[in-house]
């Protein structure tokens, strides 16, 4: 398995661009692969997203379709809310 982190762009499912991220991206090797080739969370630098289908862009210039879905953490009685991503579709340039 392998871990990318860095910031990448987040767009809509229509490709319309959103906002940075920074993301952390686990990938399984081929054949480490049952269907779940790709997974991670990201936190957006400004605009709030909902959840649903959008396109992640790594800062090596891959991309990938994802489903997200809100997560949120709560540290020193702060709250901020994160994505958990679902890839639904290989990485690719």
């Amino acid at each position: 398995m392998q871990i990318f982190k860095g910031k990448g762009k987040i767009y809509d499912s229509n490709e319309n661009y959103l906002d940075e991220v920074t993301y952390e991206i686990h990938q399984k090797s081929p054949d480490e692969s049952d269907g779940r080739e790709w997974w991670g969370e990201i936190t957006l630098d400004k605009c709030n997203m909902l959840t649903g289908n959008y396109i992640i862009e790594l800062n090596d210039g891959r991309r990938g379709p994802c489903v997200t879905s809100m997560k949120t953490h709560s540290s020193f009685g702060l709250a901020f809310d994160s994505y958990n991503l679902e890839g639904t579709g290989s990485l690719t340039r």
